[in-house]
């Protein structure tokens, strides 16, 4: 299965422009599409909110519910059957969510770690029962205290990934003659690269601010129109802002590096040994997807029990092999099939997370400022 990394677009105050830059910034004559595949998330399907405990309900991206070999070994292993519904962006469950007062009818949700934390604010969370969570002793400690959830009282995370560079190795050797290592490549061999950035506003103004020795999460104005200015400088090579519709281009040398999400980025560089993805030596964007229990969930036990399955280490693995995402299961690393264990990219090392950051839920005003920033940015308005 080939998915991709969603579009992160990080606040809803953002989907508006986000949308707007992709139409009208076409020069590959590409459009931004749905990042994780997801076909099933075009419809509003309504879901029983009494259920039968034999029943399920998961709303997720799609890689986590159209793996079938990992729902046909929870039906088999429980006797409980699985009905999921996917979604594009953790903004649209969240509406979905909070629309229906906790009657979702889901029991199972997968909110990345930012909306983990919007979610918990708003009390549309369940905690959960850590007694019938056994398997959770696969999970390395250290993902079980992050800044989202400390202690994983709503959340247990579940696949791991990272922004980086991917790019055509022929033709970065044969146009530049060196290939990346960090993110000031882009700036130092502007004049020669045809790239293109993802489309989210966080994302590529969150670059901007780190390689200018700020953090992703800055609120300060002159700060954030710093990385705009920095930016501007690379417009020339920007031949798309597009979170998805890169990977044809960029393998038939069209392109010759992208901004990308590694699960994507990976799942590519699996297929073709041309493409290469790294992670910027002075440290980039770190993320987690999350497996989480809607407050009015009506399946407690099943949703704990799914919980559970997915973090027998067998299972993890099947599910990093098919999304080409890290996995937070300590034990199921050694099970990852060898291609993709020779990733060295698949999960940051020690010093690399030290020098990152996980972008964080900022105010509505300070967001504004971003906006309007990655709105000059996108549609050429200087």
């Amino acid at each position: 299965m080939s998915i991709s990394r969603r579009k992160f677009l990080r606040q809803t105050a953002y989907v508006t422009s986000a949308f707007a830059s992709a139409s009208s910034l076409s020069a590959c004559g590409i459009f931004d599409k749905d990042p994780h595949g997801n076909e099933a998330a075009k419809e509003d399907v309504p879901r029983p909110v009494t259920q039968d405990k034999q029943t399920l309900y998961i709303y997720g991206w799609s890689t986590y519910i159209n793996n079938q070999d990992v729902l046909e070994g929870f039906t088999k292993e429980t006797g409980l059957k699985v009905v999921g519904d996917a979604y594009d962006s953790n903004e649209v469950m969240l509406a979905k969510l909070e629309a229906s007062g906790g009657r979702s009818g889901y029991s199972i949700i997968y909110p990345s770690d930012y909306m983990v934390t919007q979610m918990r604010d708003k009390k549309l969370l369940a905690p959960l029962n850590k007694k019938l969570l056994p398997n959770i002793s696969n999970i390395a400690s250290n993902y079980l205290d992050l800044p989202h959830d400390r202690g994983a009282v709503f959340s247990i995370p579940v696949s791991l990934g990272t922004t980086g560079l991917a790019y055509n190795v022929k033709a970065v050797n044969s146009i530049i003659g060196e290939e990346p290592k960090d993110w000031n490549y882009l700036w130092n061999h502007k004049s020669k690269l045809r790239i293109t950035l993802v489309n989210d506003p966080r994302e590529v103004m969150g670059m901007a601010l780190h390689i200018l020795g700020h953090s992703y999460n800055t609120k300060e104005p002159d700060k954030i129109e710093q990385a705009f200015q920095k930016l501007r400088e690379l417009m020339p090579a920007i031949a798309n802002f597009t979170t998805d519709a890169w990977k044809d281009p960029l393998a038939s040398g069209d392109l010759i590096m992208c901004m990308a999400f590694s699960g994507d980025a990976i799942s590519l560089a699996r297929q073709d040994p041309n493409i290469k993805y790294i992670l910027p030596t002075s440290g980039t964007s770190i993320w987690t997807d999350t497996m989480a229990i809607p407050r009015g969930a009506s399946n407690i036990e099943g949703a704990h029990a799914w919980i559970n399955y997915v973090m027998k280490p067998e299972v993890a693995a099947k599910i990093s092999d098919a999304n080409s995402f890290g996995t937070t299961n300590k034990i199921a690393k050694s099970m990852l099939p060898d291609d993709l264990k020779a990733i060295t990219a698949l999960e940051p090392t020690e010093g690399i997370i030290k020098l990152s950051e996980r972008i964080t839920k900022l105010e509505p005003e300070v967001l504004q400022i971003y906006e309007g920033f990655w709105t000059r940015l996108t549609t050429g308005l200087g």
